[in-house]
C-alpha cells in the first residue's frame, strides 16, 4: 500500500510516499480503507522532531492521525463495527499512520461517519473536534450563558470551539485577524477582536473560560480577565502550563487546565450527532492528494489556516 513517512526529522522535503505492506489486523482491532485523512500542527511538529521524546528515533515513521473511510476486516473481537461500515475516527498517540491507503485502528478509535458528510469532511472533525469537546466540556465544565474567550478562533480547533460553545448555550468572544471576522461571526461568535490591534489579556473584559488555543497567552496575563472561578485552558505541552496547573490546583479558584484530548467514541458519536443535526460543521482550507502531502503540511506551517487540510486518498 501507499503510505507517507519520514525517515528523519527536517523540513517538508523529507516527506516520501512509498510502498509499504498493509498493516496486520489483531484480535482487537479494525482495518480500514482510508479515503481521507487531515493535517494538524501535531503533524507537523512530530516531522520536525519536535517530539522526539515522545516518538523517538525509529524510522521510517507514518504520518497522520485523523482519517475517514471503509471497514475492509475486523478482528475477532470486535463487537459493534460491522465490515464495509463508513468510519471516522482518530489515533492516540505518537505514532501516526493515516496519511495512507489502510491503517489499523482499535474501536475506540472510530465511530460511523457523520451520514451528511463526504469522507474528506468527516476526516476534518476528529482530532480538532475532540480537542474543542473536552478542553469546553471536560476541563472548563463549560454552562449556558457562560462567557467564553477563543484565542486561535479561525484555525481547526477553534472553529470547532466556536461551534460547540454556541451548542452549550455560551456567548463566545474570538480573537482572530481583522480578515477573519466575518468568518468566526458566520460559526457564531458573538464579537470579535483582532489580535493586532488589542491585546485581549489588556481589556476590561471579564470571562468564565479562556480557551488558549494558540498558545501565546500565559494562565497569568489572563488570570486578570477571568471571572471569579474562571478557568483557562491550553493546548501546548510547554513547562508554564504545568506549574500554572500545579500553583492552581489548590491555592486558586481561577484554574490552569491542560486539554489532552483522546479519541472516544462516545464522543465521537456525539461529534456525528451534531453534524447530522447540522449544527456542527467541519470546515476545510484545501484538499491535497497524497502526493502532495509535503505541500499540505507547508500550508499547516503558515499558521494563517483557516479550518483543515485535507489529504485524498485515491
Amino acid at each position: 500500500m501507499k503510505a507517507a513517512i519520514i525517515n528523519a526529522f527536517g523540513p517538508t522535503s523529507v516527506l516520501e510516499l512509498v510502498d509499504i505492506p498493509k498493516p496486520k489486523l489483531q484480535v482487537d482491532e479494525v482495518l480500514v480503507r482510508v479515503r481521507a485523512a487531515a493535517i494538524n500542527p501535531k503533524d507537523t511538529f512530530i516531522r520536525k522532531g519536535r517530539m522526539k521524546r515522545f516518538t523517538g528515533n525509529r524510522f521510517p515513521m507514518q504520518m497522520g492521525f485523523d482519517y475517514a473511510g471503509e471497514v475492509t476486516q475486523i478482528g475477532a473481537k470486535v463487537r459493534g463495527i460491522q465490515e464495509g461500515e463508513h468510519v471516522y475516527g482518530m489515533l492516540d498517540g505518537w505514532h501516526g499512520g493515516t496519511c495512507a491507503e489502510y491503517v489499523v485502528v482499535k474501536p475506540n478509535q472510530c465511530a460511523s461517519k457523520p451520514g451528511l458528510l463526504t469522507f474528506e469532511q468527516a476526516a476534518a472533525l476528529p482530532m480538532v473536534a475532540l480537542t474543542a469537546l473536552q478542553a469546553l466540556r471536560d476541563e472548563a465544565s463549560i454552562q449556558a450563558r457562560q462567557q467564553v474567550c477563543i484565542n486561535g478562533a479561525s484555525g481547526g480547533v477553534g472553529s470547532m470551539a466556536i461551534q460547540i460553545a454556541k451548542i452549550y448555550h455560551a456567548s463566545v468572544m474570538a480573537v482572530s485577524s481583522l480578515q477573519n471576522h466575518d468568518f468566526v461571526h458566520q460559526l457564531g461568535a458573538n464579537s470579535c477582536i483582532d489580535y493586532h490591534i488589542i491585546d485581549i489579556s489588556q481589556t476590561d473584559q471579564e470571562f468564565d473560560i479562556f480557551f488558549d488555543i494558540f498558545g501565546n497567552q500565559r494562565f497569568q496575563a489572563i488570570k486578570p480577565i477571568l471571572s471569579s472561578d474562571g478557568v483557562w485552558v491550553s493546548t501546548v505541552l510547554q513547562p508554564h502550563v504545568f506549574i500554572s496547573i500545579l500553583r492552581t490546583r489548590f491555592f486558586s479558584r481561577k484554574k490552569a487546565k491542560l486539554v489532552k484530548v483522546k479519541a472516544n467514541q462516545k464522543d465521537l458519536t456525539i461529534i456525528r450527532g451534531w453534524a447530522d443535526a447540522k449544527q456542527l460543521k467541519p470546515i476545510i482550507h484545501e484538499v491535497y492528494s497524497l502526493e502532495k502531502i509535503d505541500e499540505a503540511h507547508a500550508q499547516q506551517e503558515t499558521k494563517h489556516t483557516r479550518g483543515k487540510i485535507i489529504v485524498r486518498i485515491q
